[in-house]
């Protein structure tokens, strides 16, 4: 190359670079904002929102799995469809990762750590879920935009460790803003529906849900994880933790309020079963589960009208609203249950129908008999956790505005349910502790929580049905008595499972992980079909993964299993 052309060479790299500098500075917005000033404010509540519909999803597929709402079926492979789940998936990729992955290092970088804190709670949460729901999911490659369209799977052992990752994360830097030793920018300047505090107490509460999450995470994962023991324990030493048994205040869950426009912010389940006026327009939506009414209503002590009289589980009348409590006169074509006969495979003390006892009208497991003209005669959501009306023996037809008018919760992980998990500790990976005493905790905290629900939304709940403490004392020697008759480890950690069970109602999430993991509690109906197929240990891939991803894995199978769960049981 000639010395001319090395200097034209030369120029032309100079001048290309000089353009091209200019162009990148015309490109700049000066209005724009940089990781340094964008509003993390903005991108929050789009998080909560999400992370609530992917909470909402999974809860409502679990308690149908689980009977506490129905599964219309009639065989576990025909009750879902790939395009089921597009929801759910849609909802945790772009609505909850998407946003998190922008938030977290720019209010990193902004010093606002409970802000971070808050989106990877929610992002680590809504991991997890994906993992119990599908198994093996895109994480490592996904939410890249452009750079990578197809993202592969990665392992859910892989997803769980990067999601724990993320809580200790939020444990650990949430625990220094808490105690001052980090200095903290701007506190979120809206609404938090979970705590509602945007100061250090909130960094506070996030950083030991963090430690409770992480809990729960190696429970779920304990028949795959020889060091869950020492982990667990760790984390119940916590004194933070210690503390937030105490009571309430630690209760990590959504709340809805009773606005009903621009946004309609009441509780779904509100929405979708009081959307009428209380004559012949609007009804019910949901079928409870006949053995979930039955198990708080005949199992527990047979319910009356006459509250005296009345020996069922005492939030019964907070769980469920009772449209009629004379079924006098009803055609018996409304139900085509209440004129057949139990189904051979069921067996003498297994609940069947329940049409006819006290006003009660559900469905069975797996019944897709049609949907008959029923839907003022079905019992529904009653004041918790769903902000609707408490059961008074009205007998009165749903409608917009009766109880709590939709100022409901989202029960995600309460003190309660960290009892009985203190409870199957203990008799599963030997934790130091009293199972005994752990289970009586979780029962009374549970039972506290439903009854005292009303008045933390301003509703005054008639004298007369709030259970008495002798009531509740009642229940909980019942409880007890039971546990102590139990003769091996397994047989009593049916009555804790059974029990958190119960105290679940709202959460099929970790009712339906509960199931999968012990097989408890073991007498759920059966199906109504003789043959409903495999219980359904993961769920098929949606169909918006399968159809438009060219590196999606094989479809799921019913009986294919998440990776946490060995647990050998033939399940219901």
């Amino acid at each position: 190359m000639t010395l001319k052309k090395i200097y034209i060479f030369a120029l032309s790299v100079v001048l290309l670079g000089s353009c091209s500098k200019q162009l990148d500075e015309l490109l700049v917005n000066p209005n724009g904002p940089t990781p340094e000033s964008a509003n993390t404010d903005l991108y929050l509540p789009v998080i909560q929102s999400s992370f609530v519909g992917v909470f909402n999803s999974a809860s409502s597929y679990g308690q149908e799995l689980t009977r506490q709402i129905v599964m219309y079926g009639p065989t576990y492979n025909q009750a879902y469809s790939p395009n089921s789940f597009d929801g759910i998936w849609s909802t945790a990729y772009t609505g909850v990762f998407k946003h998190a992955n922008i938030l977290i290092p720019t209010a990193t970088a902004q010093k606002k750590y409970v802000q971070a804190g808050m989106a990877k709670v929610m992002k680590a949460y809504s991991m997890m879920t994906l993992v119990d729901m599908f198994g093996d999911v895109p994480y490592a490659e996904a939410n890249l935009g452009i750079d990578n369209t197809n993202p592969g799977i990665t392992k859910g052992n892989e997803v769980y460790a990067a999601a724990i990752k993320l809580l200790q994360e939020v444990s650990d830097t949430l625990d220094l803003v808490a105690s001052g030793s980090l200095a903290h920018g701007p506190y979120p300047g809206f609404l938090d529906n979970f705590y509602g505090v945007s100061n250090a107490a909130g960094a506070r509460r996030w950083a030991t849900q963090a430690k409770l999450l992480m809990i729960r995470a190696y429970m779920t994962t304990r028949l795959v994880d020889n060091g869950a023991k020492g982990k667990i324990e760790a984390l119940l030493a916590n004194a933070n933790v210690v503390a937030s048994l105490s009571g309430t205040a630690q209760d990590f869950e959504f709340k809805y309020s009773s606005k009903q426009a621009n946004p309609n912010s009441r509780h779904p389940r509100y929405n979708g079963n009081y959307n009428g006026n209380g004559t012949t327009s609007g009804s019910a939506g949901d079928y409870i589960g006949t053995h979930f009414i039955w198990t708080m209503a005949v199992e527990k002590g047979n319910f009356s009208n006459t509250v005296a009289n009345d020996r069922s589980d005492p939030r019964t009348r907070y769980y469920f609203y009772r449209q009629t409590t004379n079924q006098s006169g009803v055609n018996p074509s409304s139900v085509s249950c209440s004129v057949a006969a139990p189904p051979a495979q069921f067996t003498p003390t297994m609940p069947f129908c329940l049409i006819g006892f006290a006003g009660f009208w559900g469905r069975d497991h797996g019944d897709n008999s049609g949907i008959p003209p029923d839907g003022n005669f079905r019992t529904t959501w009653g004041m918790y956790p769903a902000g609707g009306e408490m059961d008074l023996n009205q007998g009165t037809r749903v409608s917009l505005n009766r109880g709590g008018q939709g100022a409901g919760i989202q029960p995600i992980w309460q003190a309660s349910f960290s009892e009985f998990l203190r409870a199957e500790a203990v008799l599963t990976l030997g934790v130091a502790g009293d199972a005994k005493a752990f289970l009586e905790a979780g029962v009374r905290k549970s039972i506290s929580k439903v009854v005292g629900f009303p008045a933390t939304i301003g509703y005054a709940v008639n004298p007369a049905v709030v259970p008495s403490t002798a009531t509740i004392d009642a229940y909980v020697a019942k409880v007890l008595a039971a546990y102590d008759a139990a003769t091996t480890n397994s047989d009593k950690l049916n009555v804790v499972m059974k029990e958190w069970y119960i105290a679940l109602w709202g959460n099929g999430a970790d009712a339906n992980n509960n199931y999968r993991r012990t097989g408890m509690p073991n007498n759920f109906q059966y199906a109504k079909l003789p043959e409903p197929g495999s219980y359904i240990r993961s769920f098929l891939y949606p169909s918006t993964y399968v159809n438009l991803n060219k590196n999606a894995g094989a479809q799921n199978t019913p009986d294919k299993k998440v990776f946490w769960d060995t647990n050998p049981a033939v399940l219901k």
